[in-house]
């Protein structure tokens, strides 16, 4: 989503000439045209499925059955949110539960060594949903998504509460991002309509929707994702194709993303002049690479240049996690690859049990301090496991909640 979207805590405001919403929030976002500016414990065990050995009656024929994979125990965790390098939260289902998947919070204070639970009301614990992810601005103001509802907390996660947005039902994909003083929802409504909606950071307050003028690219499966860097933004509407904008001068404008139609697998702003981005998305509409590779911007996304090989194949499955400019991982296919030197170099810092695991959440709290959450669709409800490195992610291990 990418929340995944990742969301980011960033200096500024996203808008359409929008007023001051908050003290230290300016009124309009300027960008310049490239100038001299810049979401185991119990490690989800996933067996392989095998196929039993047919067996013969007089009545019937051989029949090949295949053996399910077994259903996930414990904490699943979904996504994952830190505040400062000892600070952070980890959203996911427990399993067993009477009504389905139950939403179930961790919360940690020494940087990822030990967790406790944070016990959810019943409308958010109950959500159902396998989708969740969160993120918190500070270490009083956070917000949960699940499904298309909105929760947020401002006393540290002590009380939830569901937000009043106007979030349509309908609503496929939509993502989260933090100035300093407001919060932002981006989402595509029906009719491809690409909207934001703002509230102050400390209280639910939320004003919007703003049309953002961003196609929503076709198709039924739409998402929006949002990244802010100082007095920047970007938008990507994502189906069958992609679509940008990214604010100019305080207005949104049509922004060409690298890798083609297809756009990128994923991508980032490191900050007002720096973006990264993973080419290799295999689809209709592709730039003609054969290769998934780094591409980098140093104009706030004017322009690309490709600075790293990752794999000699297009990856349909494949993100990137940034520590800085200089610490990358990625995620490409069921392997975790890092880089030292910016992308130009990739080396093998994890391969997962089998190749069906991806990449479905991760976040680094130092330059060599992070997690990454990976997942196993193919059980009724998603298996998935917690990785920590220590070491910028040369090496990973499981990480353990109950």
């Amino acid at each position: 989503m990418r929340l995944r979207a990742n969301p980011v805590v960033v200096a500024g405001v996203i808008g359409v000439g929008m007023p001051v919403l908050a003290a230290g929030v300016i009124a309009g976002l300027t960008v310049d045209d490239g100038g001299s500016g810049p979401d185991s414990t119990h490690a989800a065990a996933s067996a392989k499925p095998t196929t039993a050995a047919a067996t013969n009656t007089p009545d019937a024929k051989p029949v090949a059955t295949t053996v399910a994979d077994p259903e996930p125990v414990g904490f699943q965790p979904d996504s994952i949110n830190f505040v400062s390098a000892t600070e952070g939260w980890v959203l996911g289902r427990s399993y067993p539960c009477p009504t389905g998947p139950c939403q179930s919070l961790r919360h940690t204070t020494d940087g990822g060594h030990t967790w406790q639970q944070v016990a959810l009301p019943a409308p958010l614990r109950d959500a159902g949903s396998h989708d969740g992810w969160l993120k918190f601005a500070d270490a009083r103001n956070g917000w949960i998504g699940v499904g298309n509802k909105l929760f947020s907390t401002h006393d540290g996660g002590t009380t939830w509460r569901e937000a009043d947005i106007e979030l349509d039902a309908v609503v496929n994909g939509w993502s989260l991002a933090v100035t300093d003083g407001s919060v932002h929802v981006a989402s595509v409504q029906p009719g491809e309509r690409t909207v934001l909606f703002t509230s102050p950071l400390s209280r639910d307050a939320w004003t919007g929707p703003t049309e953002i003028p961003v196609p929503g690219a076709g198709g039924p499966h739409l998402t929006a994702d949002l990244e802010v860097a100082g007095s920047r933004a970007w938008m990507v509407v994502t189906n069958r194709g992609q679509e940008a904008a990214r604010l100019v001068d305080g207005t949104w404008a049509p922004w060409k993303l690298p890798c083609g139609g297809n756009g990128p697998a994923d991508w980032h702003a490191l900050s007002e002049k720096r973006l990264v981005a993973l080419c290799g998305r295999s689809g209709p509409y592709s730039d003609g690479g054969t290769t998934t590779r780094l591409m980098t911007s140093t104009d706030g996304g004017v322009t690309f240049t490709e600075t790293g090989q990752l794999s000699p194949t297009l990856t349909a499955d494949a993100a990137l996690i940034a520590a800085d400019a200089t610490h990358l991982v990625a995620a490409v296919g069921e392997r975790l690859l890092t880089s030292t030197d910016g992308g130009e170099t990739w080396t093998v810092g994890y391969t997962a049990p089998d190749r069906n695991w991806r990449e479905l959440a991760g976040e680094f709290v130092t330059e060599t301090n992070g997690f990454v959450i990976l997942a196993r669709p193919g059980s009724t409800q998603l298996a998935t496991m917690m990785l920590t490195t220590r070491d910028a992610g040369a090496t990973w291990t499981p990480v353990a909640f109950d």
